[in-house]
């Protein structure tokens, strides 16, 4: 039995792939839990409307990503958090940290995916940090202060 599925289902696909399962999984598992529909020759016309549409929606995100970007590297995040007397912070500081401070700052909005940390910041100092959509990247310096 052919379905589209309307979510991505682990060993199955992906979200809008039309694929073939039994008829019992379909019809038992799938569809019960609307995680698929039948894959008719109408369903399968709108699918590839919507396909055309969320490709079209990512393109757009991954551009402004890449607009972001190019103003990423002149500018400079100061993150205020308390310390100890030789540094080490109380609180680390996270991806998501990063991308509110980049948004109350800079007026810069980024998801915290874009934000690659190797690890969490856990010292005073200034920072540099790789930021990555797409296949651009760019670095952006993180001042940290004792507060």
């Amino acid at each position: 039995m052919k379905v589209i599925l309307s979510q991505d289902v682990p060993r199955v696909g992906h979200r809008y792939d039309v694929v073939e399962v039994s008829p019992g999984y379909a019809n038992n598992f799938l569809f019960p839990q609307q995680l698929a529909e039948p894959a008719t020759e109408d369903k399968v016309a709108q699918l590839e409307k919507k396909r055309e549409t969320a490709k079209a929606a990512e393109d757009a995100r991954l551009a402004d990503l890449k607009e972001k970007l190019e103003h990423l590297e002149d500018v400079s995040v100061t993150i205020e958090v308390k310390s100890d007397d030789q540094g080490h912070l109380y609180k680390k500081i996270h991806a998501s940290d990063i991308a509110t401070a980049l948004k109350d700052d800079a007026d810069i909005e980024l998801p915290e995916t874009a934000i690659m940390l190797e690890s969490p910041i856990h010292e005073v100092g200034d920072h540099e940090v790789i930021v990555e959509a797409a296949d651009e990247k760019a670095t952006l310096t993180i001042q940290v202060v004792a507060a």
